[in-house]
């Protein structure tokens, strides 16, 4: 990611302090370097303003791509989010305790979840609830239309849902997952579609959140270190919680579905499918994707920076910015 912190040029010297250095035989001033006064702190990455216009951008590259651009990019993302799942029951079964409840399983598996994200991410594929906040942001910056948004959304989902059917299936062939993690997969499955609508929303919202906000950070983050870190945590973050999320889940129940889970497709749909997608967008679009982008207008104007105050009316004259997944 690239640093956008304006420095200011170096003023200058006009006609007298040049005739003045001249007549005195001074040196010209050596420790005095206006820029890095002028430069603001960035302690913790870019500053929300900033962190919108890039977004808005990114954004509006995903609502112009093809249909089956987007659908080819979100197929391999529903397959390479899979493999978290995986990782993770291969792992909780390698310790005592279960998935599907507190344990030094259900830490284990968290910690090895992530894995997944870092094979979408720096793959380059694509979640469905990666356009909460980057393509939303480009609508709210009149750059885009909800239809193309609306279009991303459900050409993104239904490929993550295939792409993720698809490794299920292939991954409960023959004796590919032994016993144990095939055990873990089933009870987390039939321990999230005993969900009642409510846990299944609430933990959906939570879940939607957290993805949104790890799209914003991954903006935010200056460097390769910070930003694995931070797809770690959010990561174990989402296992810990057992939080909802509407493509992971459901690849989940897939393979246990393959593996002999007493659950039917009716049963997914209904009991999780549904209150996930709800409370996935809800969670990641209000939740952080609104509020942040209130927080970015009532920044503090500044006059060396005024971008920094109204994103929309700098975004045209801002650098170009690379998409995080580029550059992970």
């Amino acid at each position: 990611m690239h640093d956008h912190g304006l420095v200011a040029d170096s003023p200058e010297r006009n006609g007298s302090e040049v005739d003045a250095d001249e007549r005195t035989g001074s040196p010209p001033e050596m420790d005095h370097h206006p820029a890095e006064e002028d430069a603001e702190p960035r302690p913790l990455g870019q500053e929300a303003p900033e962190v919108i216009a890039d977004a808005s951008k990114i954004g509006e590259r995903r609502l112009d791509r093809s249909i089956p651009g987007t659908g080819i990019t979100a197929f391999i993302g529903g397959m390479s989010v899979s493999f978290g799942a995986v990782s993770m029951a291969w792992a909780a079964a390698s310790v005592s305790g279960s998935l599907s409840s507190p344990s030094i399983a259900h830490l284990v598996g968290a910690l090895f979840f992530p894995v997944g994200f870092i094979i979408l991410l720096v793959g380059k594929s694509e979640l469905f609830t990666e356009n909460f906040f980057l393509p939303v942001t480009t609508v709210l910056e009149r750059h885009g239309t909800i239809g193309g948004l609306l279009r991303l959304w459900s050409v993104s989902l239904a490929a993550n849902l295939l792409g993720g059917l698809l490794f299920a299936f292939l991954i409960t062939r023959g004796s590919v997952l032994d016993s144990a993690p095939a055990q873990e997969l089933i009870d987390l499955a039939d321990h999230k579609i005993d969900y009642s609508f409510t846990t299944a929303f609430v933990k959906a919202v939570f879940a939607g959140w957290l993805m949104t906000m790890l799209t914003w950070l991954l903006v935010a983050a200056e460097g390769f270190g910070s930003r694995m870190a931070i797809i770690w945590m959010i990561g174990t973050l989402i296992v810990l919680g057992s939080f909802n999320h509407v493509v992971i889940s459901a690849t989940e129940i897939y393979m246990s579905m393959f593996l002999g889970a007493d659950i039917s497709i009716a049963d997914w749909f209904t009991r999780n499918f549904l209150p996930a997608l709800v409370g996935n967008v809800i969670g990641g679009v209000v939740f952080v994707t609104l509020l942040n982008y209130v927080q970015a207008q009532y920044h503090a104007p500044s006059t060396d920076h005024p971008y920094r105050f109204s994103p929309r009316q700098e975004r045209d004259a801002r650098p170009t910015f690379e998409d995080p997944h580029d550059e992970a």
